[in-house]
Formats: structure tokens, sequence, C-alpha cells
């Protein structure tokens, strides 16, 4: 919520990077050693002086997305931890959470990671004088990295429960 009345306050700075082959003048740049230059394939941070409403938004959805579903997978977690401390780890409801923290981390990263980006594309195109080709800057794959290890969490809990069971049927 803090984040959403920062993106309302006049005065607050809306950033974005800008890929410098839609920039011109990088040759021209002052204040680096003689043969250094600004990478033309790269991305260049730029503020907007006075962003109008619209900019503002945009901004803000470029962040405030994964903000909330990393506070949506906090919950969840800190929830797992504290059911598995109380109670017992190894169970089937245990497993079931993280199978579904898998797929919520994987799922939705890669969704606030797409609509982060077209918001960044559309930013990029209010603040630039000529549209090049976007391309994305980041990749989802972080997402889907701690999806998949949270994934084997929950298959390592769900054997473990298979265990318990075939150890309770020898006793």
């Amino acid at each position: 919520m803090a984040v959403l009345v920062i993106a309302f306050i006049p005065g607050s700075p809306v950033i974005q990077d800008l890929p410098g082959a839609a920039l011109t003048g990088l040759q021209r740049i002052g204040g680096v050693a003689t043969g250094v230059g600004a990478d033309p394939s790269g991305w260049s941070p730029f503020e907007i002086h006075d962003p109008s409403l619209g900019q503002r938004l945009l901004h803000m959805l470029t962040e405030v997305p994964g903000l909330l579903l990393i506070a949506e997978i906090g919950r969840r977690m800190s929830n797992l931890v504290r059911a598995a401390q109380d109670l017992d780890p190894f169970t089937a409801q245990n497993a079931r959470a993280l199978a579904t923290l898998a797929k919520l981390t994987a799922i939705g990263g890669t969704g606030t990671w797409i609509l982060s980006q077209v918001a960044q594309g559309v930013l990029a195109a209010t603040m630039l004088t000529s549209l090049p080709t976007f391309r994305p800057q980041d990749t989802p794959l972080g997402w889907l990295a701690v999806g998949l290890i949270f994934a084997a969490f929950g298959r390592i809990l769900d054997r473990g429960v298979a265990m318990r069971a075939e150890l309770d049927t020898v006793i």
C-alpha cells in the first residue's frame, strides 16, 4: 500500500531503463576516459522529470505485482514453517502446500514478469521519440527456479509421508 501512495506523491521519481539502441549521442557522453563509451546494446536509466499519472501507473506496474507476489509467498511460507514446527513436518498437507506454492511461484512469477515487461515497454515508448523493437530486460528464470525448488521440497516431504506410512505398517 505504501508503494501505491508513494507512486501518487507529486515529485516522486519515475525511473525507467531505456535501450541504448534507441538513444542517439552515446558517443559524445562526457566525463569518461578516451575510448570509453556507453554500450549501445545495453540499457541506461532515465528519470522522467514531470511524469503523468499514466506514466506513474505504468511504473507501478513494473514493481508492485512482483512485490505483492513475494509478500504472498512469504506469508504462505511462514504458515507452512509454523505448521511444521508446531505439528509434524512430514504431512500430506505440508507436501500439498509446497506443491501449491511451487505453482504459485512459477506461474505467478512468470505472469508478474510478463506484466512488468509489458509495462516497461509501454513506459519506455512514452519516453522515446522513436520506437525500437522492445526486448525484455530480464528473464523469469529466477521465478521458475524457485518454483522448482519448492516443488522438489514438496516431493521430498511427500516421500517422507510415504516412508512413514510404510514404516507404520511394518511396526
